[in-house]
């Protein structure tokens, strides 16, 4: 993974963090909004979801700052890390498929130089590091809101017989999100200055452009639910075209952050044809298309979302337990700031004060 500097980030360069993370091609296009929330009534249920990503993110984000990284959190799972490991590069690689299905639907005539260009651009700002992915959100992310909230006026409705939801679409979606993010902001829990504040500001303003994107659907009506992007359908215009390109960039940038950053591992040769791999079988799976992604496999990472999310807090638990059973002075330790496992991770890489280059 790469290396956390030493500089924290704000409350409000931290909401940026997580909303760009999250507002991607399905949120912002409407595709996943209409497929989760389609029941009649979808107020209650975004509430609730945004309820739970805000309690997921903050899990992540706390667990992240007490075990160094997203590397350090794997290493609950003793044996079976590799396992966890490879979950969440699966799901980060569907989701980058997913991003790059947006960036060819807003413009099928010019398939596919949208998604090559959004790949290009990734890794631009994924070799600067943890801190590109900041500047990006902090850049973008006003604006998209900004597009959100003023493309969205119009005919609003906060009922309409839809007829079509996913079982426990709001806990899945909630799910889904957080574990699509979880490699970025476990490694961001480290610096954050204030991440549980953070990540409920961003979980209310998820929440309100979710109800400003739906109820917008909702109004124009059918036509606008059965699109491909109901919202973008909604609204029209070729400003909020780029604005959707805009939140595709930064999702997909975060999505490419966990396989790519796995590739680093490897020796300078294999590294690189290792990750000129992950991109093309990106781009390859994205030829499904969006609607294909967001209705099939989006709902089986919000399955693995809820599953992983249990199991990091049963690990949290086993090896707090474990740990007083070997270190019994350890609860005296961690009120003084000073538990074993803390003064270890001082020294992992993940913890360093800089950015160091990837490893050969």
């Amino acid at each position: 993974m790469l290396c956390i500097e030493k500089r924290k980030m704000g409350v409000l360069a931290g909401t940026f963090f997580i909303v760009g993370g999250t507002i991607g091609a399905g949120f912002i296009s409407g595709a996943e909004l209409v497929r989760f929330f389609g029941a009649e009534r979808f107020l209650l249920p975004l509430i609730l979801s945004a309820i739970l990503f805000f309690l997921l993110s903050s899990l992540y984000l706390l667990l992240g700052k007490k075990y160094g990284g997203f590397h350090g959190v794997l290493g609950l799972f003793g044996r079976g890390k590799g396992f966890v490991h490879a979950l969440f590069l699966i799901c980060a690689f569907v989701s980058a498929a997913g991003m790059l299905a947006g960036l060819d639907a807003l413009k099928p005539q010019w398939t596919p130089l949208l998604s090559l260009a959004g790949l290009v651009l990734s890794v631009f700002f994924l070799a600067i590091g943890m801190r590109g992915i900041g500047i990006l959100n902090l850049i973008l992310v006003p604006i998209l809101l900004l597009f959100v909230f003023f493309c969205g006026s119009g005919r609003h409705a906060f009922f309409y017989p839809a007829g079509r939801d996913i079982p426990f679409g709001g806990t899945l979606y909630a799910a889904m999100n957080a574990l699509l993010i979880a490699p970025v902001l476990m490694d961001a829990g480290l610096k954050l200055k204030k991440p549980v504040l953070s990540a409920f500001l961003a979980s209310f303003v998820i929440a309100l452009a979710g109800v400003c994107i739906l109820s917008r659907v909702y109004g124009e009506g059918s036509a606008a639910i059965r699109a491909e992007m109901p919202f973008l359908y909604a609204v029209g215009g070729r400003f909020f075209r780029v604005a959707v390109a805009l939140a595709i960039l930064t999702s997909l940038v975060s999505s490419l952050y966990a396989p790519l950053s796995a590739c680093d591992q490897l020796s300078r040769k294999k590294k690189i044809a290792a990750k000129g791999g992950v991109l093309l079988a990106a781009f390859l799976l994205s030829r499904v298309g969006l609607s294909g992604i967001v209705s099939v496999l989006y709902p089986l990472i919000g399955i693995a979302g809820v599953i992983f999310s249990a199991l990091c807090i049963l690990y949290d638990q086993l090896f707090k337990k474990h740990y007083k059973e070997v270190h019994p002075g350890g609860e005296h330790a961690e009120d003084t700031g000073g538990s074993h496992h803390e003064i270890q991770l001082e020294h992992l890489p993940a913890v360093h004060d800089e950015i160091s280059e990837p490893r050969a």
